[in-house]
């Protein structure tokens, strides 16, 4: 099959294959949809927003998400569509960390499944991975209880917000109440079970696409691991990204990647494995700068023409 080849002293020390590159492409692409997608079905709940508007500042908030050293870019989409819609910035904000709680969760959950199937004493050989599976539940799952018990409790929580920072000032009280009303009726969504199970849907096939793709350039680079390889390093990636990440998560993703590799057999230095991971790297932050720029372009052009 047709590749791009690197080779050294004439022999090849890795390729990747053209069919594997478009077919990854391809998943990228609807992975980004299925972000959009899901992100505006929470928005549409508090406000009137086009698919139009959610694409352009989702296809930049994601960027900076990646790009953006210590999570800032989190910041990005709740302040640009708060900008360029009814939904209010605490709102967005909620809906965002809604997202990133049932992400993780359900990312550590997985993580746990699939971790099921790696005998005990090999498993015992890579503390670091079951380490990463305990603590990713345990921070998501304290915060979900936190979510849920807010979306419950909403006059209780605003009620201990202003007590609490009355006692300072008066004045900044009010403003922090707004923001944190508008904060809690975002959680309230939670309420809605139409809501949820549209949410969890999207969410299952968005990583369920998510781990494939990482198995196809992994095909593509000859590296041979089953599919359920491919989604223990997706779950790596994600506790990984939790801590504070680097610009462009350069030497984070793929070193949280690679953790369990040893796992399914593969060696870790091998020439078609680093390239796998550094490919893996390249081709998600070369898709999330790629549609960023292109949100910043359509959104710079419409303020011409305004």
């Amino acid at each position: 099959r047709q590749a791009v080849q690197l080779r050294n002293n004439g022999a090849i020390s890795w390729s990747l294959a053209f069919a594997s590159l478009a077919e990854s492409l391809a998943l990228f692409f609807a992975i980004h949809w299925l972000r959009v997608i899901r992100w505006r079905q929470f928005l549409v709940s508090f406000a009137p927003v086009s698919l139009k508007v959610v694409n352009r500042v989702g296809a930049v908030g994601f960027m900076a998400i990646f790009l953006l050293p210590f999570r800032l870019g989190e910041v990005v989409r709740p302040l640009l569509i708060s900008r360029e819609s009814d939904v209010p910035f605490g709102t967005a904000v909620a809906t965002i960390a809604v997202e990133r709680v049932v992400d993780g969760l359900m990312v550590s959950l997985l993580m746990f499944v699939v971790l099921m199937g790696v005998p005990g004493d090999q498993l015992a050989q890579f503390p670091k991975v079951q380490l990463g599976a305990v603590t990713a539940l345990a921070i998501f799952s304290s915060a979900m209880v936190v979510l849920v018990a807010t979306a419950v409790a909403r006059d209780f929580t605003i009620g201990v917000l202003r007590k609490l920072v009355g006692l300072v000032s008066v004045g900044l009280a009010e403003k922090i109440i707004g923001i944190a009303t508008a904060f809690v009726d975002g959680i309230r969504v939670l309420k809605s079970a139409t809501a949820v199970l549209q949410f969890l849907g999207i969410t299952v096939v968005y990583w369920g696409i998510t781990g494939l793709n990482i198995w196809v350039i992994g095909d593509g680079f000859g590296v041979d691991m089953p599919v359920i390889a491919a989604m223990t390093m997706m779950c790596c990636i994600v506790v990984g990204m939790m801590i504070p990440n680097t610009p462009g998560n350069v030497g984070t993703f793929w070193a949280f990647m690679l953790l369990p590799a040893g796992l399914y057999g593969i060696a870790v230095d091998a020439p078609a494995t680093i390239g796998f991971a550094l490919g893996v790297w390249f081709l998600t932050m070369s898709n999330q700068a790629l549609y960023g720029v292109w949100g910043l372009w359509v959104r710079a052009r419409s303020a011409r023409a305004a």
